[in-house]
């Protein structure tokens, strides 16, 4: 669910509100809950973005020993996973 932050022009209460689609927000005529003003501005407050996943199937052993020794959590266990199941296939077509 789609969540947009404003700032009141009128009272400058901050606040969110939540659509269940973009759709809704466009039709949508927020106001502020403090004060009912119309006079809304769209605030940003963070952007996510993803980031391309890295083929650790095609490290060397070198790399791969970087990775270990960096200590990242996410990295080593999305890592790990490749690995295996890089490994379960291939055991299956000997």
């Amino acid at each position: 669910m789609p969540q947009y932050d404003f700032r009141c022009n009128t009272c400058a209460e901050r606040f969110s509100l939540h659509f269940k689609s973009v759709a809704n927000y466009a039709a949508a005529t927020p106001r502020c809950p403090a004060c009912d003003s119309l006079e809304l501005a769209r605030v940003i407050s963070g952007v996510a973005i993803p980031q391309a996943q890295r083929d650790y199937r095609k490290m060397s052993a070198g790399e791969m020993l970087s990775v270990l020794e960096a200590g990242e959590k996410k990295q080593v266990d999305d890592m790990f996973r490749q690995v295996n199941s890089r490994t379960a296939d291939d055991s299956g077509s000997a």
